[in-house]
């Protein structure tokens, strides 16, 4: 019997949680970096995510709601983005590949302007996280099997024109529903493994803020803030029918469990010019603050046999100390017809994942992106359609964590359909 298995044969309940729970906090592979979505519109994926400046962004409420003020009447846009990632493993348990997935976050957008100077919106979108699943039989599968992070975020948005200027300005509200789960394998001996499941659900409330302004008839600028919002999540600790009936089974107790997550802070700076009357250019300058993803303390309900009656297991301290990242984008749009538009786009975002943190839960690294897109207009009704490639490199970890050379990389495909009138 292996040394490792060993010490797991006389772990307390509290031990085996420390192991199992220690990476359930390190969300999944994304869009952007970290595990932020920031592709939720088929014009600004088309543009590389370009679209706080852009007043014709129909997707206002996320990306820059003060741009509603310039909305000439009711709008209504929704649709999905199909985000498939794939990971790749080589290290001394030889080559794997994460399970073949598809994350379909949608998107919604309702904008109302009234009055000469007012509008209200309300967006529905899934701005955190993404899926990530290792084979069964993986090396790494102790460490890490597989991941789920989705939250919603519901944001109403009231936005005000300043009279005698080309300035809009707006306020918000962020209400975020979020769930998690993450699926590990405790090895007892070379003839058992035990599977983990850990999971929860949590809630948190937070702000947004945004300007908007046209210089002239060519050139604006947008500033869009979304606040930091702490979700509090409560969840369960189950372990899989194996253990029962062996000797270990006193020491695995399904139970309760609490922790927080705290996503940044983002604010998006950009500039839009319309060169000519058919292209239009922009850029997007994206700021996030994850130094607030620093460390998780997980929380337990019930303690191990071996603990003191009464007494509730320590909390076990996740260490992730990530840092802030800076995202460029840069996007162009241009009118074949009246009707169809043609978009491009390029990204480049920094990862904020230190060398001392980075696991296989999120091998990442700096992500460069090419993005392509088309849209239709016709009698108030329109149809826009993207394409994103996301190249990651290797990825070399070297930290304990299942060592060994990550290469991450994502095809993504926004499809949009709106009304307005």
């Amino acid at each position: 019997m292996k040394m490792q298995q060993k010490e797991h044969a006389w772990m307390g309940l509290g031990a085996a949680l420390v192991v199992c729970a220690g990476g359930l906090w390190n969300p999944p592979a994304a869009q952007a970096a970290g595990f932020a979505n920031t592709a939720q519109s088929g014009t600004a994926t088309g543009m590389g995510g370009v679209a706080t400046a852009n007043a014709d962004e129909p997707n206002a409420n996320f990306y820059n709601p003060a741009a509603m003020v310039f909305s000439q009447g009711f709008s209504a846009y929704v649709g999905p983005t199909l985000i498939k990632p794939s990971v790749s493993y080589e290290g001394q348990g030889g080559e794997e590949q994460t399970e073949p997935a598809l994350f379909p976050p949608p998107n919604v957008n309702l904008t109302l302007p009234f009055g000469e100077q007012y509008a209200v919106g309300l967006g529905v979108t899934l701005p955190w996280g993404l899926a990530i699943r290792w084979p069964d039989n993986w090396v790494g599968r102790e460490n890490f099997r597989a991941q789920q992070l989705q939250t919603i975020n519901v944001n109403p948005n009231f936005a005000y024109k300043v009279p005698g200027m080309d300035l809009g300005l707006a306020v918000g509200v962020q209400a975020m529903y979020s769930t998690i789960t993450q699926e590990r394998t405790v090895i007892l001996r070379d003839d058992l493994e035990v599977p983990v499941l850990l999971g929860g659900q949590g809630f948190g409330v937070g702000a947004t803020a945004a300007a908007f302004y046209k210089l002239n008839s060519q050139w604006s600028m947008g500033l869009n803030y979304r606040s930091a919002v702490n979700l509090n999540y409560e969840g369960r600790a189950h372990f899989g029918e194996e253990v029962e009936g062996t000797p270990f089974e006193q020491r695995f107790v399904d139970q309760d469990i609490t922790t927080e997550l705290t996503v940044p802070h983002t604010v998006n700076l950009g500039l839009g010019y319309q060169a000519t009357e058919a292209l239009w250019v922009g850029l997007d300058l994206n700021y996030m603050t994850w130094s607030t993803y620093d460390r998780i303390e997980i929380n337990f309900d019930e303690q191990s046999p071996e603990g003191e009656p009464g007494e509730s297991e320590p909390p076990t301290v996740v260490e992730s100390n990530w840092n802030d990242a800076l995202a460029v984008r840069l996007g162009a749009q241009f009118a074949i017809t009246d009707a169809l538009k043609a978009r491009v786009g390029f990204a480049y975002d920094v990862t904020p994942v230190p060398d001392e943190t980075v696991g296989p839960s999120l091998p990442d690294n700096n992500r460069t992106v090419g993005a392509l897109g088309l849209g239709y207009e016709v009698a108030g009704f329109r149809a826009d359609v993207a394409y994103q490639y996301i190249y990651l490199p290797t990825r070399e970890i070297r930290n304990g964590s299942v060592d060994g050379d990550y290469q991450l990389s994502s095809h993504l495909v926004g499809i949009n359909v709106g009304y307005g009138f």
